[in-house]
């Protein structure tokens, strides 16, 4: 996909567009620091009281169910019913292969609310598509499953487009598909890799009325950053702080670069 629209990028550091994150409670610091780098204004929220007031300030939300429990699902609810505007929406259904609990939760949510993307690795997007896998906690696990066709019977499902992260992502609205093959050993190491493109992607779902091209945009960027990142360093420690160096400094000639 050579035509994807990298000026995105300048168009989110611009506009600097406000995240909500209802954060997995791991990694707030690392998504919030990725949208500064970024160019986006991150936001985060634990309390049900304010989600009225959180969801008029926000351009994009992104709810992560990285360590859900029953207050956060109560927030989580009532953000989603405050977003009258239909504001962007990216579900990450972190861990739903390994428990029925956030399975169930993801599925109501699903039901009830339009999401705009669903960002997940194989095992979660094979659990929203009822196909076997076998997940390994917050990792992807393994399955015969085809990914692209798992990612493409969830974005017709739910009728969004869905990202698909992995060694390959499969980025797909069900319609139009797109395979990013950029990647590096240290997204599948790094705690919050996931979480960060979650919600860079809703940065880019702000500027962009395309979820497909926000999407793919975003994935391409936020992979690019990485690999640069990798090139430029020879550690697991040195690489996490060379991507936000990375992903506050790269232009659309260095990503043109590196594809």
């Amino acid at each position: 996909m050579s035509n994807l629209p990298l000026s995105l990028l300048e168009e989110v550091r611009k506009k600097n567009p406000v995240v909500l994150t209802i954060a997995n409670m791991v990694t707030p610091d690392k998504v919030a620091d990725a949208l500064s780098a970024i160019g986006a204004s991150p936001i985060m929220s634990v309390e049900p009281e304010e989600a009225p007031a959180m969801v008029e300030l926000a351009d994009a939300i992104t709810i992560n169910l990285g360590t859900l429990n029953q207050e956060q699902a109560q927030e989580i609810s009532t953000i989603l019913d405050a977003n009258s505007k239909h504001k962007p929406l990216v579900l990450d259904p972190v861990a739903i292969g390994a428990s029925k609990y956030r399975l169930n939760f993801a599925q109501r949510l699903l039901s009830k609310y339009q999401f705009t993307v669903i960002r997940g690795n194989a095992g979660e997007i094979a659990a929203l598509s009822g196909t076997e896998w076998a997940s390994h906690g917050i990792d992807s696990g393994n399955g015969a499953g085809d990914i692209k066709e798992i990612a493409q019977k969830v974005a017709q499902q739910y009728k969004c487009t869905v990202v698909l992260t992995g060694k390959e992502d499969v980025i797909t609205d069900g319609n139009r598909t797109f395979i990013n093959s950029l990647s590096t050993k240290y997204f599948a190491t790094n705690v919050g890799s996931g979480d960060m493109l979650s919600s860079i992607i809703a940065a880019f779902l702000a500027v962009n009325n395309d979820p497909y091209l926000a999407a793919s945009s975003a994935t391409k960027i936020f992979t690019a950053a990485g690999v640069k990142a990798a090139r430029e360093t020879s550690g697991f420690g040195h690489w996490q702080i060379k991507l936000m160096d990375e992903l506050a400094q790269i232009n659309s000639s260095e990503i043109l670069s590196i594809l």
